[in-house]
């Protein structure tokens, strides 16, 4: 009978894997779709071409404004406490200004007068090929962000050079006939005030600093909520939002260094589209890009957010994060961990369904689609997670310290119910990997139990525990782990294939 159960267990899970395919496939053009609330009739319209700051800062606390359809180049707005910005179809808050004047100097095409000098940001932490990655600086043909190049010598069609000291700019290809535009801004909206609302608007291209964002600067302002709005094409980072804020049915796409960042109590991100950001500013991803970034947090909210294609970790909460829950979210294609948390305390990660995630960083055990890093008291169930070579659910524990509530172990985590598929014989793995204090974390009530695990090579050794990885047999043997769950063959038409892998 038992045999029975686990065939019939079996071609369910099955069942489940090809409808979770068809469904991620599905999910790629998928997207918030509610309309943003209209402008209320008492709101003060502010046109194209107003001094929006100046506007709004004669007016009271609590108002509220209807910002037109049109461009709004390089506005910075500083709200007062609980007025409100409703953004009319096709409003938008630009940080740039538009580029032209070029002259053909041998390879080069270029434009003077270039004087914009953020906040360089010497410490960050640059990819090889782009030195310059805290200069918020950037440039913008036909919406298409370019990288910064080092110098002018190593300019090509995919980069632009900046010389401060003469100012003049460099680009590699002809922009003749084309929208070419430099951010200059650094933030739409900035400052300490509380309560405020953004509504509706398409906030794109300032020159925000690294870690810092577009909206929000580096304040982490408490109780804003922004709905509904486009934020894209932003330097560093989309906004960053405090205690109490909400983000809500937003697209936060194609950012330089990360979507969003967050810190506080009570912070919560509901169906938004976080998609494609930390490409083109050049800073280190493991460092800190990709989705979300949140530090800090008391009962933090990640809820129905589809998380794709970001270049680091889409989901991320780094450092002292208690009591925090991911629910419900679809996470595709992250370059690193779909979701990690890291060096925090109590979480729930439940229900989530993460496909493709990891690849481009998966040594040791790094790359987790779910990962639990010097975390504590995290219950990781009921979660979905298709991976190819990207890893399965992990565990680490280095030396990282001590933080608000207790060191940072990588204890009391429990792993239940979940289903891993492995579609590689070389990627999915699932356990736990430590290089300090391992005995710490073998005895520390970690427990992986009721999990189902389909696997594209049952021989092969998809289970690190004790420090090294393990076939099946012998995880379960040395570990006491998992004893209760179960493992699938992959049928071999499925196994390796990527066929219905979002695009």
């Amino acid at each position: 009978m038992d045999r029975v159960h686990r065939a019939a267990r079996g071609l369910s899970l099955l069942a489940a894997l090809l409808g979770a395919e068809l469904r991620a496939a599905e999910a790629s053009s998928a997207s918030p779709a509610n309309p943003p609330a209209p402008c209320p009739a008492s709101a003060v319209r502010l046109p194209v071409g107003a001094d929006l700051a100046a506007v709004v800062g004669r007016a009271p606390e609590g108002a509220s404004f209807c910002v037109a359809a049109g461009v709004h180049r390089m506005q910075t707005i500083t709200p007062k406490d609980r007025q409100s910005f409703y953004g009319e179809p096709g409003a938008i808050l630009n940080g740039s200004r538009q580029l032209t004047g070029f002259a053909r100097e041998g390879r080069y095409w270029v434009t003077d007068g270039q004087r914009q000098h953020g906040w360089r940001r010497l410490d960050v932490p640059c990819i090889a090929a782009r030195p310059r990655c805290g200069f918020p600086e950037a440039v913008f043909i036909d919406d298409r962000p370019l990288f910064h190049a080092a110098s002018r010598n190593t300019v090509t069609g995919d980069s632009f050079f900046l010389d401060y000291d003469s100012g003049r700019r460099y680009l590699g290809v002809n922009p003749a006939g084309r929208r070419v535009e430099a951010s200059v801004s650094a933030t739409a909206f900035v400052g300490g005030a509380r309560d405020v609302l953004i509504s509706g608007l398409v906030v794109e291209k300032y020159a925000s600093a690294a870690q810092e964002g577009a909206i929000g600067q580096n304040k982490k302002s408490e109780g804003w909520i922004i709905r509904d709005s486009v934020i894209r094409l932003n330097s560093a980072a989309g906004l960053l939002v405090g205690t109490r804020s909400q983000v809500l049915r937003n697209h936060i796409r194609d950012n330089g260094n990360m979507g969003a960042g967050c810190g506080g109590e009570d912070v919560l991100f509901e169906e938004n589209e976080i998609a494609r950001n930390g490409y083109f500013s050049g800073i280190e991803p493991l460092w800190e890009g990709g989705g979300v970034k949140c530090v800090g947090t008391t009962h933090l909210i990640f809820r129905r957010n589809r998380v794709e294609g970001n270049n680091g970790i889409g989901l991320w909460t780094d450092y002292d994060n208690i009591h925090t829950l991911y629910k419900d979210n679809l996470l595709l294609r992250n370059v690193n961990s779909g979701i990690s948390h890291e060096v925090s305390y109590n979480a729930v990660i439940r229900g989530n369904y993460l496909y493709g995630n990891g690849d481009g960083f998966h040594v040791w055990l790094w790359g987790g689609a779910i990962q639990i890093q010097n975390s504590r008291n995290v219950l990781v169930q009921g979660n979905l997670v298709i991976a190819y070579a990207g890893n399965g659910i992990s565990l680490i524990q280095q030396d990282r310290g001590v933080g608000r509530f207790g060191p940072f172990f990588t204890t009391g985590n429990k792993v239940f119910g979940n289903v891993v598929i492995s579609m590689t014989a070389n990627g999915g793995r699932s356990g736990a990997v430590a290089d300090h204090d391992p005995e710490e974390m073998w005895k520390g009530k970690n427990t992986f139990a009721g999990n189902v695990y389909h696997v594209a090579d049952p021989r092969a050794a998809y289970w690190a525990w004790g420090g090294r990885d393990r076939t099946w047999a012998d995880y379960r043997a040395s570990s006491g782990q998992d004893a209760d769950s179960t493992l699938f063959a992959l049928p071999a038409a499925r196994a390796g294939s990527r066929k219905a892998q979002a695009r």
